[in-house]
């Protein structure tokens, strides 16, 4: 129970401001954001949940993908726009 009393409200509130973390490569917010994901992982793995380990686990591994693309693309010159700009 202790992972989850760190792990959920600290992934929330990374999840919150997630798409500026993403642009502005906020390295320690992410780091935030990963040690309360793999805790919840822990938690999960501890209680036997196969489900919830292979859905947190996958989000790990998406916001993972997400924050070095961004992060590369940024290298690269290149901006995203949201639809319509």
């Amino acid at each position: 129970m202790t992972l989850f009393l760190f792990g959920y409200p600290a992934s929330i509130i990374v999840i919150a401001r997630w798409l500026p973390v993403v642009r502005e490569q906020r390295v320690r917010w992410l780091m935030v954001h990963h040690s309360a994901v793999a805790a919840i992982v822990a938690g999960w793995a501890i209680s036997g949940d196969a489900g919830a380990i292979a859905v947190n686990a996958t989000w790990l591994i998406v916001s993972t993908i997400w924050y070095v693309r961004a992060g590369s693309n940024q290298a690269m010159g290149e901006t995203s726009k949201p639809d319509g700009d």
